[in-house]
């Protein structure tokens, strides 16, 4: 009798504290909150290689292998996999637990559907550049194969075959960078169309999936069960803001709203790694910061001396130190010196002093034919963003020193849809561009200017045949002491061509609250949320 009134007071125990509440304590939900640096132009991973798109396209999916916070190569929906002996074949063995978001299985299938579909030539695509080193490829993007003639074969539901057309010591780098290697629902994309990228239609493999795209507000992504992996992901739901703004993004995360930007503004580097060194992100990475010629129109086509003035007269130590002061290298290159086995390559006039660099570009530039009587009027076009318009107008000033009344420059300031569909289609003279590194080798840089590269690589339009065979050699070129001869080859020939100006090798600059754990230092810069967590 005893015992049966003790389990009843209990019982009435767990009732009272059910009903007021006094229970033991539910882990609250944790939510991560990026800034984005702008709005996604699409969610379809096929479509867009630009950084905006690819910080939430490593949240939402996951391809064959993975890039881990220390910069190592891990797998993803492959668990192994084998090399043949001539590095030509990759036979890749898919975990049989892997599920797409609504539970269906991840099969072999799945890759080859997803590979012809991001290779295969798509109205309003971009040309998948990278994946070209697959046998077949480039015949495919030209249409002059077909999608199922390139070497991609499932072997079986759970083993995937890729054959590649010379080696490439970088293909699971790339594999794990690029954005054409992602997986895609098949059954959701032919039902949907353009639409599947949507919430409520689409289906992801990553850690999350997507909740809510709100264009100019936000991207919500929560959790996905069926992720292979989900009992190691922390965070609960991640909410990226497409600001623009620097300065409002700081704002916002002194407020407590924002817990990690995708940049500070460029005058307030200074006083933040002094007054909050422990929140400042302050890290080298593989990126480059350039301008590029229009190449195919006057007044640069043809005008090499007027192209190697313009580049002589920025200052890029005093910019980086006076201007972008977050630690960025000055660039004389296109390739960044943080790619391993590769020796730096520089313009020629890199030892020279600047007061003679300045001599030397305003004979050059009179000599182009431009003078008070007869000024240089152009263009420059970059997308929308604080830190951009300051660069802009800090080059310009140096510009303005040296030529004086013989040069007139526009700055012309637009959105970043706007900015990337101008472009795509050349109607600019000069314009602001950046390339991050996808891989840890220099053809991640060297590959934007090949004679056949479409915009957003090769914004320049530069043709050069020999630029073209050094690279193609090199392509089939297994000795790597050989292989580094002749990149370094093809970016002189580059650089002496001046068909970019480089300006800095990218610092990150960004603030990150002391909640957020898991941050670890990588060359390429990226920081999915499957491995950060939060930690009140």
């Amino acid at each position: 009798m005893r015992g049966l009134i003790y389990r009843l007071f209990i019982g009435a125990g767990l009732v009272i504290a059910l009903v007021t509440g006094v229970t033991a304590p539910v882990l609250a939900e944790k939510v991560l909150t990026r800034g984005n640096g702008g709005e996604p132009k699409t969610l379809d991973p096929h479509f867009t290689d630009g950084r905006t798109e690819s910080n939430i396209f490593r949240d939402l999916f996951e391809g064959l292998v993975v890039y881990r916070p220390h910069g190592k190569i891990d797998p993803g929906i492959a668990e192994s996999w084998d090399i043949s002996e001539d590095n030509l074949i990759y036979t890749f063995h898919l975990r049989t637990n892997a599920k797409w978001s609504n539970g269906d299985l991840i099969t072999a299938d799945d890759f080859v559907y997803s590979l012809r579909r991001s290779i295969a030539p798509q109205p309003g695509k971009d040309i998948a550049f990278n994946m070209a080193v697959i046998r077949n490829a480039e015949a495919v993007m030209k249409g002059q194969k077909p999608a199922t003639d390139l070497a991609v074969e499932a072997v079986d539901p759970h083993t995937l075959r890729i054959t590649l057309r010379g080696p490439t010591p970088y293909f699971l780098e790339l594999l794990s960078s690029d954005n054409d290697a992602l997986p895609v629902h098949r059954s959701s994309v032919e039902k949907y169309g353009a639409h599947w990228a949507e919430p409520g239609k689409m289906v992801s493999d990553g850690p999350y999936s997507l909740a809510e795209w709100e264009p100019q507000k936000q991207v919500v992504l929560v959790r996905n069960t069926n992720y292979y992996g989900n009992e190691t992901v922390k965070i609960d739901k991640v909410i990226y803001y497409p600001l623009t703004s620097a300065n409002e993004e700081l704002k916002l995360f002194k407020a407590g709203k924002l817990d990690m930007t995708f940049e500070v503004p460029q005058e307030q580097v200074k006083w933040i790694s002094l007054s909050d060194p422990k929140e400042f992100w302050n890290k080298p990475y593989v990126a480059t910061y350039y301008y590029a010629f229009n190449l195919t129109a006057e007044p640069f086509k043809g005008n090499l001396n007027l192209r190697k003035a313009l580049t002589l007269a920025i200052n890029r130590e005093a910019l980086v130190e006076k201007v972008t002061r977050a630690g960025e290298l000055p660039g004389y290159s296109l390739v960044p010196p943080l790619i391993p086995g590769y020796k730096h390559q520089v313009l020629p006039f890199i030892d020279e002093a600047y007061d003679d660099r300045l001599e030397e570009a305003r004979r050059l530039f009179a000599e182009a034919g431009y003078s008070p009587a007869q000024p240089l009027i152009f263009e420059l076009l970059y997308n929308t963003s604080d830190n951009n318009r300051k660069i802009a107008d800090a080059i310009i000033g140096m510009w303005k020193e040296a030529f004086g009344k013989a040069l007139t420059v526009n700055p012309v300031n637009v959105e970043r849809t706007e900015y990337l569909d101008r472009r795509t289609r050349h109607q600019f003279q000069v314009v602001r561009a950046a390339w991050i590194g996808e891989y840890g080798d220099p053809t991640a840089f060297l590959n934007l200017m090949l004679s056949h590269a479409l915009p957003p690589r090769n914004d320049s339009g530069f043709k050069n045949a020999a630029y073209d065979d050094l690279l193609e050699k090199a392509g089939t070129t297994i000795d790597p002491a050989e292989r580094s001869g002749l990149l370094q080859q093809a970016e002189r020939l580059l650089l002496n061509e001046y068909a970019i100006i480089p300006i800095y090798h990218f610092a990150a600059k960004s603030m990150v609250s002391g909640k957020v754990k898991g941050l670890v230092f990588n060359i390429r810069d990226v920081h999915p949320s499957r491995f950060l967590d939060i930690i009140e």
